[in-house]
């Protein structure tokens, strides 16, 4: 295999998840509405950052927390995202090359900073989040290395693209060069409200470009409309979109024009933390998707990849995903 072919690449926002113990009173203090999720600019980022000690700075974003994933599964992988030349942007960039994962995108080199995500943890465990989008809103065309796209199996990108002046026309030309390689493209749709933001944007999209959708049940209802996931499942098959809706503890269902799959969920006794679990279910997924799998197989995997992330606090993988594969007899 050429150091140019690659099974998986993601594209979204690169962030640094950056993680600080507080309390009630800190918070008060800080003005923060406990457990809500506030997005700040430059400069309230660097006030939060000096009045809190950060324990803990690791590389984030839901669509890098799925390469992770796909990496832990044994696939050759890549991420496509924008960072600054500063020290969050050595994080996330050290983090990726840790996993052996390759990072695409031409660093900025003005004020703009890495993008994070402050997390402020308070002693019952609940998040409250500041987040700055920063270097990761100006990702841009140039950023994309046509070679790498025209040999990959699957490439992976998130809604959340759409909020970035130039992340629909980044992500429309990437699917070009995908397709022109023979791969195919997997969609996620993020959130509920980026789905209302956006809506022409990712009707254009599922009209087009994206071989394959996935959402958790709130943004399959966001993009599809109907009272029930079965209105949803049907408006697809009308469609003719395929994908997957996530259901939780419900596991997922596999859409495709003429058939439909369920995929039970593993059983988990005690959940520690959701955060990653619907990341997870993607790398999994892709994984079977690269390898040309079933599409019950594929299923299958996200299912396993997901009961592990949701074992331990964190979006990403603590073992090894492509030994729980093995064990599960998937591989």
């Amino acid at each position: 295999m050429s150091n140019e072919q690659m099974d998986i690449i993601g594209m979204g926002a690169a962030l640094v998840d950056v993680f600080a113990d507080v309390t009630d009173a800190d918070l008060d203090k800080l003005n923060m509405p406990k457990g809500a999720m506030t997005l700040i600019d430059t400069e309230a980022s660097k006030a939060l950052l000096d009045q809190i000690s950060v324990h803990t700075s690791t590389a984030g974003g839901s669509a890098a927390n799925t390469i992770a994933g796909t990496a832990s599964l044994g696939m050759s992988s890549g991420f496509i995202g924008k960072i600054a030349n500063d020290t969050f942007g050595d994080v996330f960039a050290g983090d990726l090359s840790a996993m052996n994962i390759r990072l695409f995108g031409q660093p900025l080199n003005n004020d703009t900073p890495t993008g994070k995500c402050i997390v402020l943890v308070t002693p019952d465990a609940e998040r409250t989040m500041n987040t700055l989008i920063g270097a990761a809103a100006f990702i841009t065309p140039e950023d994309l290395d046509e070679n790498v796209l025209k040999e990959t199996k699957a490439f992976f990108a998130e809604g959340y693209l759409f909020d970035s002046p130039q992340g629909a026309e980044t992500f429309f030309k990437a699917c070009d060069i995908v397709h022109s390689g023979g791969g195919k493209v997997v969609l996620s749709l993020s959130d509920s409200f980026c789905v209302e933001r956006h809506l022409d944007t990712f009707n254009k999209a599922l009209a087009g470009p994206v071989d394959m959708v996935m959402s958790n049940d709130a943004e399959a209802k966001a993009m599809f409309g109907g009272a029930s996931i079965q209105d949803r499942v049907a408006a697809m098959q009308q469609k003719n979109i395929d994908g997957v809706i996530t259901r939780s503890a419900d596991g997922a269902v596999i859409v495709m024009s003429n058939d439909v799959t369920e995929i039970a969920a593993e059983t988990v006794d005690r959940p520690v933390d959701l955060t990653g679990a619907g990341d997870q279910f993607a790398a999994g997924f892709l994984s079977g998707i690269a390898l040309g799998k079933s599409m019950e197989n594929a299923g299958r995997r996200g299912a396993v990849a997901a009961a592990e992330v949701i074992k331990h606090v964190g979006p990403r993988p603590q073992v090894s995903l492509q030994d729980l594969i093995a064990s599960a007899n998937l591989a």
